[in-house]
């Protein structure tokens, strides 16, 4: 199900990984988050192929976000190996609700059109 929703919509699919992980597995925060990143990488991997195969990749930007999210990761691991559920379980709490709150907000998102709002 989280599959679908990371191949259909995309954002926010590693936070809905990461809670499947933790509420249906029974994993720890840290392990789920490992997990998770490797199943956003599957799914990445998967989208640049399409996108690559038709000719519709901007290189100049793909490479400045592959830059930046490869300092955050970096970033990111070390802070969640050091401080560990203490700093992940809110992080996941806070980026959950904004992103809640930024889809709902879209005029342009098919969900709020399908709720009625």
């Amino acid at each position: 199900l989280v599959g679908f929703y990371d191949g259909v919509f995309g954002p926010g699919a590693g936070s809905f990984y990461m809670l499947a992980f933790v509420t249906l597995a029974g994993y720890g925060v840290l392990k789920a988050t490992a997990h998770t990143k490797l199943l956003n990488f599957a799914s990445n991997i998967g989208g640049f192929v399409v996108f690559a195969a038709v000719g519709v990749i901007d290189w100049k930007v793909g490479l400045m976000m592959g830059a930046a999210q490869f300092v955050g990761a970096r970033v990111g691991a070390s802070l969640a190996i050091r401080i560990g559920a203490r700093l992940i379980k809110p992080l996941l709490v806070v980026v959950c609700l904004a992103l809640a709150v930024k889809l709902l907000a879209d005029p342009a998102n098919p969900l709020r059109q399908f709720i009625g709002v």
